[in-house]
């Protein structure tokens, strides 16, 4: 009796050996979940270094408005790029044009002066905006 063999010269019916990953790739992916479900996003507006006056009856509100930003030294942000005074009118009414809302949210430092506040908030109204909602920590 002869034995025949198949294209690879191997026995029919005989498996080949191999490795089966199958289970790796799953551990992989949900390896790659929990670290996406588990991370910490920081948007350009949290991260910039403020310390928020506190106020007792504060309450974390998200919200996707213009968002100006007055850090300790009096840099201002808009949307986490960093203006001068003079561009910063222009820069919220292009703001407001974009997303439509016209309450613009206020986010300072509270070593900052009260009268360059002051200032900013004036050039956010004459930018155009509505409302001013200034940010407090809780």
């Amino acid at each position: 009796m002869t034995v025949r063999r198949g294209a690879r010269g191997r026995h029919r019916g005989v498996p080949a050996p191999g490795l089966d990953l199958t289970p790796m790739v799953d551990v992989v992916f949900l390896l790659i979940i929990f670290f996406m479900v588990s991370t910490t996003f920081i948007t350009l507006e949290t991260g910039l270094p403020v310390d928020l006056p506190t106020a007792p009856s504060a309450s974390a509100q998200p919200s996707d408005l213009p968002t100006v930003t007055v850090t300790r030294d009096e840099r201002v942000f808009l949307a986490g790029a960093e203006l001068g005074l003079d561009e910063l009118a222009v820069a919220v009414q292009q703001a407001i044009e974009a997303t439509g809302l016209t309450t613009v949210v206020l986010r300072a430092d509270e070593a900052v002066r009260h009268g360059f506040v002051v200032e900013v908030m004036d050039l956010i109204k004459r930018a155009g905006a509505q409302r001013i909602a200034i940010a407090a920590g809780g």
